[in-house]
């Protein structure tokens, strides 16, 4: 289900792209990484309320922070509920896998007569309500991450490689998605490629390919990523890419001043030193 923006509630709520409270704010920090070991997921919402009648309601325990998180892969569904501004927990991998989705709340845990508060809209004047318990009061943009069951740090986990409209022949570019970072060629260099890599993909010579197309690849994807890393930090390979990373003593992904160029060869182990004409002295 997608987050719908233009949801009409039946009270005032406190949403992003809503103005029920137009000098308040609801904001929730959401990080989730794997832990060290591969073995578990942590996850932590950090929530900012400024709004001084549902701080109110939180310190009187007629309502709290809540965290719903919803795997669908593999049918899980848990609110969590706390007055605490910070919400933590760890799961099993196998708990959490493919595409979860985080939900941030302020909710009601008990009913509330006569419901209102002074940074409501005038619009609603000097309105009450009657709010049942479990009712939502305040609301941010949901967060979606995708989780792999695995440790997969594999080149194959992250690039890919596959056929496009529009491209010249002899010539590729880079396209990034959720799945992959992709290698894209036309469809008649993409079939030469294929026959190419399972014909040489086990002799020195498959080195040619990984340092003509696999290499600049990874350096273009890595800039784009530190250009924009918030934007990929939920697509399932980000995970992949920062460990493989971390594994080779490389910089993290949107740091400054990097050199790229110098991360993706040890990611790819020192291609050039592998191909057949290259001679160490």
């Amino acid at each position: 289900m997608l987050h719908d923006s233009a949801k009409a509630w039946p009270h005032p709520v406190l949403h992003p792209h809503g103005d029920d409270y137009p000098d308040a704010e609801f904001e929730v920090d959401i990080d989730l990484r794997a832990t060290k070991d591969g073995a578990m997921v942590r996850v932590e919402a950090v929530y900012r309320l400024s709004e001084q009648e549902l701080l109110r309601l939180i310190s009187r325990e007629y309502a709290a922070y809540c965290l719903l998180v919803k795997a669908t892969s593999t049918q899980y569904r848990r609110a969590f509920v706390g007055s605490s501004r910070q919400i933590e927990e760890t799961f099993e991998l196998g708990a959490l896998a493919g595409r979860v989705r985080l939900s941030a709340y302020v909710v009601s845990t008990r009913e509330l007569a006569d419901f209102r508060a002074d940074g409501w809209h005038s619009d609603f004047g000097t309105k009450t309500y009657v709010i049942p318990a479990g009712t939502v009061l305040a609301e941010d943009v949901p967060k979606e991450y995708w989780i792999d069951t695995a440790d997969d740090r594999s080149l194959g986990s992250i690039i890919g490689h596959r056929a496009g409209r529009n491209v010249t022949e002899g010539y590729w570019r880079v396209e990034i998605d959720e799945k992959r970072i992709w290698i894209v060629m036309s469809h008649s260099d993409t079939d030469r490629y294929r026959e190419l890599r399972d014909r040489v993909g086990q002799s020195s010579d498959g080195q040619y390919l990984m340092n003509g197309l696999y290499l600049p690849a990874l350096v273009e994807a890595l800039h784009r990523v530190d250009q924009g890393t918030e934007d990929y930090q939920e697509y399932r390979w980000f995970a992949s890419l920062e460990r493989r990373l971390e594994d080779v003593g490389g910089q993290v992904l949107g740091a400054k001043d990097t050199d790229r160029v110098a991360d993706a060869q040890k990611i790819l182990e020192g291609p050039m030193l592998r191909m057949p004409f290259f001679e160490r002295g």
